[in-house]
């Protein structure tokens, strides 16, 4: 069987539609979340809890620490073995598309890690409106990147300026991977803006509710705090909150603001995606019987 990929913006219930399939076919789900590779990254990155795990397979969640290095292309080339050493129907879900990119057509060999450029990059970003000038310089050597790299996200800004100086050429051109790809079955879900957006609020709610603060607090403590996942969203605010940098109120409004920004982002890559499958997410049930129609005829 084709592989299942289930995509959609955050909180429109991937997960849970990706264990009901998953029960339904006898399938086996294969995470493509940035957050959800890191261990100890659970309640910021809504990893599926640990019962719902146990219910059916999961594979490439928790597979490396906060300060290990591993990129796309490193895991298009995990998931690929993975899928072939699986013998069951195998569910994709996550919120990371460019890692479902890298999976389903590869990218080039990438350069690698090199830490004296990034000292004097950091060093840069350290000065009076340095990331500012990194940013400029970006989007002057790599327009591409430029517009799509937020100028806020650091490791990434860091990361193009680093492939740039290492290896002569933009980011982007190592990025674009193979024009063929693996065949697939695409399902996204939709769900009403307004609604949505409620969603995505009760949702960063529950977060802090459940102790994101007590969980951000004790992987400073094991981790660098210039530990790529402690810039996503979420774990961004709450690190802020304790070092004290940020009142809790105000993160979680930012929290909020930045996980809208990232569904709507979300929403735009997959309207430029190929041979998708639209499902509407407001009924579960009928969401859950449409997609097991769709693989049926798909298979």
């Amino acid at each position: 069987m084709k592989p299942i990929l289930l995509a959609g913006p955050t909180g429109t219930g991937k997960s849970w539609l990706a264990i009901e399939l998953a029960k339904a076919i006898g399938g086996e789900i294969i995470n493509y979340d940035s957050v959800q590779i890191y261990r100890g990254f659970d309640i910021g990155s809504a990893k599926p809890a640990a019962d719902e795990r146990q219910a059916v397979p999961h594979h490439l969640f928790d597979i490396v620490d906060a300060d290990e290095e591993f990129n796309a292309a490193e895991y298009g080339k995990v998931a690929r073995v993975l899928c072939s050493k699986l013998h069951t129907p195998v569910i994709f879900v996550g919120g990371t598309f460019f890692y479902l990119r890298a999976f389903l057509s590869g990218l080039p060999e990438m350069p690698g890690r090199d830490e004296a450029i990034r000292t004097r990059l950091r060093a840069i970003a350290k000065t009076e409106r340095g990331r500012e000038r990194l940013h400029r310089w970006l989007s002057k050597i790599d327009p591409r990147s430029g517009r799509k790299i937020a100028l806020g996200d650091r490791h990434r800004v860091e990361r193009a300026l680093e492939v740039w100086l290492i290896g002569g050429r933009p980011i982007s051109s190592w990025e674009r991977g193979s024009e063929d790809e693996l065949p697939s079955i695409k399902i996204a879900l939709s769900l009403d803006r307004a609604r949505l957006n409620e969603v995505l609020d009760r949702r960063v709610d529950a977060m802090f509710a459940s102790g994101l603060l007590e969980e951000t607090r004790g992987l400073l403590a094991r981790f660098p705090a210039t530990a790529r996942p402690f810039g996503t969203i979420g774990y961004k605010e709450a690190a802020a909150v304790v070092r004290g940098e940020m009142a809790l109120d105000t993160a979680i409004a930012e929290t909020k603001r930045r996980t809208r920004a990232y569904a709507k982002r979300q929403m735009t890559w997959l309207r430029s995606e190929r041979n998708v499958h639209w499902l509407d997410a407001s009924d579960r049930n009928a969401m859950l019987a449409a997609a097991l129609r769709l693989i049926e005829v798909e298979s």
